[in-house]
């Protein structure tokens, strides 16, 4: 999975994303209080370990808000 495609399921959970509080190539998430940084380097393919541990940082799972 692409990071586009898990902004893209994070905002549709509600997940507030500020484009220019990360530092360089990556975004800030937060949501419910709980707040990350997601990589954004272009067309690059995560491990989905990988986007699960960043999901599990804002207290979700990442099979949860791929339904």
């Amino acid at each position: 999975m692409k990071s586009k495609q898990l902004l893209k399921l994070l905002k549709a959970a509600q997940a507030e994303i500020i484009k220019n509080r990360g530092k360089g190539g990556h975004y800030l998430v937060t949501l419910n209080g709980n707040s990350t940084t997601v990589p954004v380097h272009g067309d690059t393919d995560y491990d989905p370990n990988f986007l699960d541990d960043i999901c599990k940082q804002l207290g979700i799972r990442l099979k949860d808000i791929q339904k």
